[in-house]
């Protein structure tokens, strides 16, 4: 009898009725129950026709190109992935110079790409923050030698001993004024620049964040152009000391480093003066406002929420298509029987409540946090312009709502990510299925960039200014903070919920604004109150900084989902969409005010009855969403490619996909074709067959 091995095997066509037969049809019945136009909730999403179209051309150049494979992504150790990484990196260059790409073009084509590589850095932080914080004059010989790749840069702020306190940062910038030079030192090695993107293999210069120290006095930190690397070899400039920090839980493609200084000498014109600068002498020039600086940091975050938005979205697509084909048991509820299943069939898990209750609100988040990016992004553009005159009238807002916005939608998205894998089961915890690896990638983003419960305190801190100025010197509020309004003396806020007497009364978006209003606007007056009377420090007011940080960012996100319900409803060529967004926006408030309902309830707000009105509103909500989820998913665009998924594929037949994997893997491809694996001779024969190397016990036994 001749043994079965894995090499020459093929898979079957589906026969017709069988398990795998099913799940194509299974997917062509769920995109077919939409109410809507996929395509046109697509160019919603992504701007217009033309920018879908741009993006399949250039979708079409990526996965063609065999830089670009993904079948053996997984292979090799660390120094491989991180050559292939290298040659990607490379490759994106060529490829933006060969077709003429635009900085929009190459955007997409590195989300494209699907990974974050060694240039990820240089075109995410150092170009961002030279065009911002460079002075004319500066960016007129930095810029072209940045954006032609002649000059590679990551952005070093992060110690190894300090990251978020930028205060207790100990690298110096140290000006001498005979030399007309700035130098900067590392004293210890806690100083040393650390998790610092892009630089462990790949910079040839960085933006080192270091003290600035004029005539023996600490100005605080200040950014400073530092080369790294030769231009001729790429070895280490003398003093310096740099190197890549190694393996990690996620990101290893890309070269996370580490740099010491040890009085590196580089001209006073290295500090990028677009707003303080140091003249000659010495002589220290404040910029116009404090926090001018944290421009490019704000452009940063408001670009982490759309991420967040696409990353949470390829792991929806996976898991609601999954959920459409994926059938266990015979359990007749409700919605099998509306669908007009017979009870001998097998039931989607997709009519389940349970997996309805873990998916749909993740699909929900997803339009959530691209609308609040859509409103953060305009803000931005506002805050930009107005930056060309030096008015920082918008600068404090932005920031704040950046920050509270980037803290919640990162978590969101994470969360989301691992719930998503979750439910799709065993087959979920499978590197093929997408989401784990989609997982260990994103994680970083909920630390950099601003650790998430650490910016929470900045956002407070913002509210409670406001809050103060308004009640004080009857100061307008800003209009994302008009709830505080509703805050009266002793930081009370009055008032129940009278709006909510049937599920029903829970669609009204006024009642969802008034709900997350009230909370928001108590909890920053609890807050405020706590420390002008009962004198609590601010310092031991960390978690109820957080709850109102979350607060806030749920009636940000709530309000946006609202003025862009009543934008589609107002233009005729989005009308047709109105009633699944609005479908979408139930879901997404009335999950966010499930998941913190004792801040609804504590004082009093929503009654019992109300709850229990809430609870049925959300699950008929969810059910409604059953038959619109693989259209809303799917409106995203999202290819197999990107996807890279064995339970996302587009045409359903998961199940083929999955043994496709499991067959090429090389574990069972490097059984040669007899079935039996690398080390059976070593290993497993002789423990199969009683033999056993001698083990030296000693005098000391156990």
């Amino acid at each position: 009898m001749s043994s079965t091995n894995n090499t020459n095997f093929t898979i079957p066509p589906a026969a017709p009725g069988s398990t795998r037969a099913q799940t194509v049809l299974d997917l062509q019945t769920a995109r077919s129950l939409a109410s809507f136009s996929g395509s046109q909730l697509g160019e919603l999403i992504h701007g217009d026709a033309a920018a879908i179209a741009r993006k399949k051309e250039l979708l079409r150049i990526i996965e063609s190109d065999p830089v670009f494979r993904k079948d053996d992504r997984f292979e090799g150790s660390r120094e491989d992935r991180l050559k292939r990484a290298l040659a990607m990196a490379r490759r994106i260059v060529e490829l933006r110079d060969a077709h003429g790409l635009t900085d929009a073009d190459m955007w997409t084509v590195r989300g494209l790409v699907d990974e974050y590589i060694p240039t990820s850095l240089h075109e995410g932080m150092f170009l961002p923050v030279l065009r911002t914080q460079a002075s004319p004059e500066q960016a007129k010989v930095w810029l072209p030698l940045a954006e032609s790749y002649q000059w590679i840069g990551s952005y070093a702020q992060t110690e190894i001993a300090h990251g978020s306190n930028l205060s207790g940062l100990e690298t110096t910038a140290t000006y001498d004024p005979a030399a007309d030079e700035f130098v900067i030192h590392s004293p210890d090695i806690t100083a040393a620049k650390c998790w610092i993107g892009s630089l462990g293999v790949m910079s040839t210069h960085t933006i080192v964040q270091a003290k600035l120290i004029l005539h023996s006095k600490d100005y605080g930190v200040h950014p400073f152009l530092v080369p790294v690397r030769s231009l001729d070899d790429h070895t280490p400039l003398p003093g310096v000391r740099v190197g890549d920090i190694g393996p990690k839980f996620g990101f290893n493609m890309i070269d996370n480093g580490f740099v010491m200084f040890d009085r590196v000498r580089i001209p006073r014109t290295n500090m990028l003066m677009r707003f303080a600068q140091v003249t000659a002498k010495g002589d220290y020039v404040k910029p116009p406002h404090a926090k001018l600086g944290y421009s490019g940091m704000v452009a940063v975050r408001v670009g982490l929420l759309r991420i967040a938005a696409q990353t949470l979205a390829r792991a929806s697509t996976i898991a609601v298509r999954y959920a459409a084909v994926r059938r266990q048991f015979t359990v007749v509820n409700s919605i099998k029987q509306q669908s007009g299943l017979s009870s001998a069939e097998e039931t989607p898990v997709i009519m389940y409540p349970m997996v309805q209750a873990r998916m749909f609100p993740r699909v929900a988040e997803t339009y959530a946090i691209l609308f609040a990016a859509m409103e953060l992004e305009g803000m931005y553009q506002d805050m930009l312009r107005r930056l060309e005159s030096f008015d920082v009238s918008t600068l404090p807002a932005i920031h704040a709502n950046s920050s509270a916005l980037k803290s919640y939608c990162t978590g969101l998205a994470l969360d989301g990510i691992e719930e998503l894998r979750r439910a799709c089961g065993g087959h979920g915890f499978l590197m093929s299925s997408g989401l784990p690896y989609l997982l260990v990638n994103y994680a970083p983003s909920v630390t950099y960039e601003g650790e998430n419960q650490l910016l929470t305190q900045q956002t407070a801190r913002f509210l409670l200014k406001q809050l103060h100025k308004h009640q004080t010197q009857a100061e307008p509020l800003h209009p994302m903070v008009g709830y505080l309004d509703l805050v009266v003396g002793g930081g009370s806020v009055k008032g129940a919920c009278t709006g909510v007497n049937s599920p029903a009364d829970w669609f009204n978006p006024a009642v969802q604004r008034a709900a997350f209003a009230h909370r928001a606007a108590r909890l920053a007056g609890e807050l405020a109150h706590q420390i002008s009377h009962d004198g609590v420090p601010f310092a031991d007011l960390n978690v109820e900084c957080a709850r109102v940080s979350v607060a806030h960012s749920q009636f940000i996100l709530v309000t946006s989902f609202h003025a862009r319900l009543n934008r589609v409803l107002k233009a005729t060529t989005t009308l047709a969409l109105y009633p699944v967004l609005k479908l979408v926006s139930d879901v997404f408030a009335l999950s966010e005010i499930l998941k913190c309902l004792g801040d609804f309830t504590e004082d009093g707000y929503l009654t019992q009855t109300q709850v229990r009105h809430l609870r049925t509103a959300q699950r008929t909500a969810l059910q409604d969403m059953m038959k619109e989820a693989v259209a809303l998913v799917e409106a995203w665009g999202y290819s197999d490619y990107e996807l890279d998924s064995t339970l996302g594929r587009a045409d359903g037949k998961v199940y083929e996909a999955i043994m496709e994997r499991i067959l090429a893997d090389p574990v069972n491809q490097g059984m040669a074709g007899k079935g039996v694996a690398k080390g059976y001779a070593e290993h497993i024969r002789p423990l199969l067959k009683g033999q056993r190397n001698p083990v030296e016990v000693g005098k000391s036994k156990l």
